[in-house]
């Protein structure tokens, strides 16, 4: 009985390992080659191990051995360590504890981790070291039995590519533009990026507030900033890879330059001519146009007397009036779009002709004057007067005037004594009155002794702003009777009216 015991048990004594308790978590293995657990045929020559691993009939049970120890290497690095590395043989001693060993289990693959040689003699095995995935590894396989291991050497310190890599180094953030603009003038900027971040992404902001996010292009981008209509400076940022770069455009108030042009010169007063501020312009950059523009009329002495504003977008008028003659200058301002005024000289000199120069004049007043007949005659003749006279007074100067009158005085003492009369005279304008001289040709019917020329003084001032009516004396003395002028004289005071006065 005992024989045939020891008989039962011989083929379980040449398994060649021996495993311990569970709770060891250890396999210890005394011998090698049991037929029922070696993972393939005895090994001779390096070869052998080469056909092991690469073989058709074995390459998936390797790769399944590997899979189910969880090796992290890869498989086609071992493959190709084992087709060319140098193959020697070593001796593993006893008492050496194996990572794992590959076996079968059913004739499938089977792996057994943490294993105890505790053999009496060492192992012989084929071994070659490799690299993969840059850590160092050692393939080891007993002659007598193929049960593989691959031992983990550690960090692969030779292959360059498994080096520390240094962390790249950060993006560099620059912008280019320009750094002054215009109210709404847009400016365009470029971004570059050395160092570019893996996802190429760009934001960009303005004062704050982010304007486009986008990718860049070789390291660049090209931003526009729109413009602003408020002045200012204005933070322009770029962000791309958690690194910013900033630049600061000064956004200034540029004004308009104003254009003024009048046709036809001379105007008429009272008739419409044509008024074109079209040559204004706004200032470089600015985009729009012009939103008004304002016309202001000034007479001779430069006191504002009418002011016109154009309809908005409007810049020129045919209907533009100035009512009163003379030497005017019209003196614009235009705004444009973003409200920014201009403030060049922009005028234009218009030389307004009034109507026919003309007026009527009404007097009264008295007379004395040395008769040839009569009695009384040599002291000189007393007589109450009316006067009615029509005339001209063309403008000859800035404040200069000629004058030409004719007509009819009426003796209200002596109706036969009523005659006709003429004067030319130049007159000075001062503000809103006049004074002036010239010569009066007197009693131009009658041939009493009374006929005579006189030296005219005469002035008065405007009863209307227009200075269309007018209060008016005058003092007439016969050159002849100069060395009796208080029996030889004439005086009277009336109202003249001037439909077209030039003022």
């Amino acid at each position: 009985m005992t024989k045939k015991l020891v008989a039962a048990l011989a083929p379980a004594l040449a398994l060649g390992f021996v495993a311990v308790t569970a709770e060891a978590q250890q396999h210890k293995a005394t011998r090698l080659g049991n037929p029922a657990t070696r993972f393939a045929k005895s090994l001779k020559k390096p070869d052998d191990v080469r056909l092991l691993v690469r073989g058709d009939k074995t390459k998936a049970d390797v790769a399944a051995i590997l899979n189910e120890v969880g090796w992290k290497g890869s498989l086609e690095d071992l493959d190709r360590a084992a087709a060319s590395a140098e193959i020697t043989v070593v001796k593993i001693p006893s008492g050496t504890r194996l990572p794992f060993m590959a076996s079968r289990k059913n004739r499938k693959p089977h792996a057994l981790v943490d294993v105890l040689w505790a053999g009496r003699k060492p192992i012989e095995a084929f071994t070659f070291d490799f690299s993969s995935s840059c850590e160092r590894y050692r393939f080891q396989v007993p002659h007598a039995c193929s049960n593989f291991w691959i031992e983990d050497l550690g960090k692969d310190t030779t292959d360059p590519k498994c080096q520390p890599q240094a962390p790249p180094p950060p993006p560099v953030v620059s912008l280019s533009g320009a750094s002054e603009a215009c109210v709404t003038q847009p400016v365009e900027y470029t971004i570059t990026v050395k160092n570019p971040p893996p996802d190429n992404g760009v934001t960009l902001y303005v004062n704050g507030k982010e304007a486009v996010s986008d990718h860049l292009t070789n390291g660049a981008f090209r931003f526009t900033f729109t413009g602003a209509r408020t002045p200012g400076a204005y933070e322009v940022k770029a962000v791309s890879g958690g690194v910013t770069g900033t630049t600061t455009v000064q956004v200034k108030a540029c004004v308009p330059t104003c254009g003024i042009t009048a046709t036809p010169l001379p105007a008429q007063a009272g008739k419409p001519f044509t008024v074109d501020l079209s040559g204004s312009r706004v200032a470089p950059g600015v985009k729009g146009g012009m939103k008004s523009a304002k016309v202001e009329v000034l007479d001779a002495k430069g006191a504002v007397v009418d002011t016109v504003t154009l309809p908005p977008g409007t810049l020129s008028t045919s209907t533009f009036v100035i009512k009163k003659g003379g030497i005017h200058t019209l003196r614009a301002v235009v705004t444009d779009e973003v409200d920014e005024t201009s403030t060049n000289a922009c005028t234009a000199q218009v030389d307004v002709k009034g109507g026919f120069p003309f007026f009527v004049g009404a007097y009264g007043g008295k007379e004395r004057l040395v008769h040839d007949s009569g009695p009384g005659s040599p002291g000189g003749r007393c007589a109450a007067l009316l006067g009615l006279e029509v005339g001209i007074q063309p403008k000859i100067g800035e404040n200069t005037e000629l004058e030409a009158g004719f007509g009819v005085k009426i003796n209200l003492r002596d109706s036969e004594n009523t005659s006709i009369f003429g004067d030319v005279a130049i007159n000075r304008v001062v503000g809103a009155g006049f004074f002036g001289g010239g010569i009066s040709a007197w009693d131009l019917t009658r041939d009493n002794g009374s006929r005579a020329v006189a030296l005219l003084l005469q002035g008065g001032f405007d009863l209307s702003k227009d200075g269309k009516w007018q209060l008016v004396g005058q003092v007439r003395a016969p050159f002849n009777q100069f060395d009796d002028l208080s029996n030889n004289y004439q005086l009277w005071a009336g109202f003249r009216f001037r439909p077209n006065s030039w003022k």
